[in-house]
């Protein structure tokens, strides 16, 4: 079992998914995306994306993501934070953060101590560049 295995699993509830915002895109997201749907910018952008001045996020429907449907549609391409989320390191900054996003993810592992599950993620983000869930 791996790190990330040892602290998170995915069990696809898409409560992350949810609210009437998204996370902004870089434009290394946007590429990502628009190859994992075949997609070209210009498609990519006028059936997904909500662009407001410089910010690029993914549009919404009923409260979630216009992505999300039993499951992210774009996971192979998926934005990289939302790759990373919940594992984000705001964790480590303390054991607040760690019980409000723990407790709006059932993925966590919450059979662990918070010190447990820092000491892990750390080892994770010491071994590699960033985390992907």
């Amino acid at each position: 079992m791996d790190i990330i295995e040892r602290i998170f699993k995915c069990t696809r509830c898409g409560f992350c998914c949810q609210g009437t915002t998204t996370v902004s895109l870089s434009e290394d997201d946007r590429k990502r995306m628009g190859t994992a749907l075949g997609l070209s910018k210009q498609e990519l952008e006028e059936r997904f994306l909500k662009i407001t001045a410089s910010v690029v996020q993914m549009k919404t429907e009923d409260g979630h993501c216009v992505f999300y449907n039993n499951g992210c549609l774009v996971h192979e391409g998926r934005p990289w934070r939302c790759a990373q989320w919940p594992l984000v390191p705001a964790l480590l900054n303390g054991e607040d953060n760690f019980h409000i996003i723990s407790e709006s993810c059932p993925g966590i592992n919450k059979h662990i101590s918070y010190s447990d599950f820092c000491a892990l993620l750390k080892e994770h983000y010491h071994l590699h560049d960033t985390v992907i869930c």
